[in-house]
């Protein structure tokens, strides 16, 4: 057998341990922890070098928590792990991986591995909520020993403590390869599209180099919402849009600014996940002024429900509201009994897939619904 032959054994034979080892049950207790000692990672200003000042770490000090501002929230997180590292820690399944990271019992689980190439992994598994959406994906066997786990917005929204996810990351000498940090100005009072188109072209946006590229989405007018991106993918890419109109509400005012990091040509620090305010203003420095006031996830999800919800009773009173009218005068008394048993039918709407379902949902369009009517 030549040297090469013997070569690709061995790089196949990794990787079928890994694909064997993720997934199949884990056993034994895991190893003792080995914490690098933390640092402070400003963001690259520049479109291309240099790292610019942002300011010093929120560490407090208590128990490692750091302390955010609460400016930003992750809405889009792809890590990297070594093969190593899961082995040294005995992490080898891909639930127990959800947990030691984020804490997930239960609320994001992992389908069947398959045969299914995704970002250079030969197998891949999808993730789901406990709602049955899809809300990310995990890649084992390949790319230099590494296991890849990607969650979309959807799935961040399960994550209850980003300390934690911090810790996890840089206990596991995890790589973050891309992460979205995005701002809400929910009654659009700091945060204007075609203001920032303005200034975008001015030249604003430059951070000591040629200007990034921009380019805008215009909705002419149609109340379907517009959107400007400044830079590009594979460094950091800006995009503001108007997110309320996105989701159907054509009167809605809710502006959403999300800055994406890509982790090709700079490190991108782990203090990101649990302070992301700085990250989000420091991108760009025209940002600095206008990203303000609170955002949370929890209010976020209500003004998605509240959007939707309305739009929703909108286009049921455009496309249906002269039939259901018909309906209750011929039924009189009846009527909800007629709409109960011959028209309403289980399911959910595809506008509130990702955003929440059952119970929850039912309580927020009740609670937006009726606050908006009133």
């Amino acid at each position: 057998m030549t040297r090469r032959k013997r070569d690709e054994v061995e790089i196949n034979g990794k990787a079928a341990r890994l694909a064997g080892a993720m997934s199949g049950v884990f056993s034994g207790d895991m190893a003792p922890r080995k914490r690098d000692r933390l640092s402070f990672s400003p963001v690259p200003t520049g479109e291309k070098g240099g790292a610019g000042e942002v300011g010093p770490s929120s560490n407090t000090g208590q128990k490692g928590q750091v302390a955010s501002d609460g400016t930003a929230i992750i809405d889009y997180l792809t890590l990297v792990v070594p093969q190593s590292s899961l082995e040294d820690l005995r992490c080898q399944n891909i639930d127990l991986l959800l947990f030691r990271i984020f804490g997930f019992r239960g609320e994001v689980v992992a389908g069947a591995l398959r045969a299914k190439p995704w970002m250079f992994y030969r197998q891949s598994a999808y993730l789901t909520d406990r709602e049955g959406e899809m809300v990310g994906r995990i890649g084992v066997a390949g790319n230099r020993d590494t296991v890849c786990i990607s969650l979309t917005g959807a799935g961040c929204k399960w994550v209850k403590d980003w300390n934690r996810v911090r810790r996890e990351v840089e206990t596991l000498r995890a790589k973050i390869s891309r992460v979205d940090v995005a701002h809400d100005d929910y009654e659009g009072e700091r945060l204007d599209v075609h203001a920032l188109r303005e200034r975008a072209a001015a030249g604003d946006f430059c951070e000591g180099g040629a200007p990034p590229r921009h380019r805008f989405l215009s909705d002419e007018g149609h109340g379907t919402g517009s959107t400007l991106y400044v830079g590009g993918k594979g460094h950091k890419e800006l995009c503001v849009y108007e997110k309320g109109k996105q989701l159907g509400l054509k009167t809605s005012r809710w502006v959403r600014a999300e800055v994406r990091l890509y982790g090709k040509h700079v490190e991108i620090s782990a203090d990101v996940l649990s302070n992301p305010g700085p990250y989000l203003r420091g991108a760009y420095s025209a940002l600095a002024e206008l990203i303000t006031g609170i955002c949370t996830r929890m209010r976020t999800i209500k003004k998605q429900v509240e959007c939707s919800a309305t739009a929703a009773v909108e286009w049921l009173e455009r496309q249906a509201g002269p039939l259901l009218f018909c309906l209750r005068e011929a039924f009189g008394a009846s009527f909800a009994d007629v709409l109960d048993t011959r028209v309403v039918r289980f399911g959910h709407p595809g506008r509130f897939r990702g955003i929440a379902k059952g119970e929850p949902l039912y309580r927020m369009m009740r609670e937006e619904l009726c606050r908006t009517a009133a």
